[in-house]
């Protein structure tokens, strides 16, 4: 059975953004069952009473030089992958983490 390392690898920044929240002690950190949804993080202030939603995505970078679809070719070898929320992620305010 061949290795999912992308998946893997996709946890293990679940795990870091988790522990990056964990350390501050009025915030409490929320995850899915099963890890679906729209979100892959809810974190809850304490003190404040305010939750917020995260999605956290790896960071990629482009090997090759990329194509508009105006025509246009730009030059941007090693430049990160900007992703980009879900209309179903902006009615709920979910904000992007790159990790890694």
């Amino acid at each position: 059975m061949p290795k999912r390392k992308t998946a893997n690898v996709g946890l293990v920044n679940e795990l870091i953004a988790q522990l990056t929240f964990a350390k501050d002690a009025n915030i409490v950190v929320f995850t899915p069952l099963c890890g679906l949804g729209p979100v892959d993080i809810v974190t809850l202030n304490l003190t404040t009473g305010k939750y917020t939603g995260y999605d956290v995505k790896s960071k990629n970078y482009r090997k090759s030089d990329y194509t508009a679809k105006d025509g246009y070719k730009r030059k941007r070898i090693g430049s990160l992958i900007s992703r980009s929320t879900t209309s179903e992620q902006k009615k709920l305010k979910v904000k992007i983490i790159y990790a890694k």
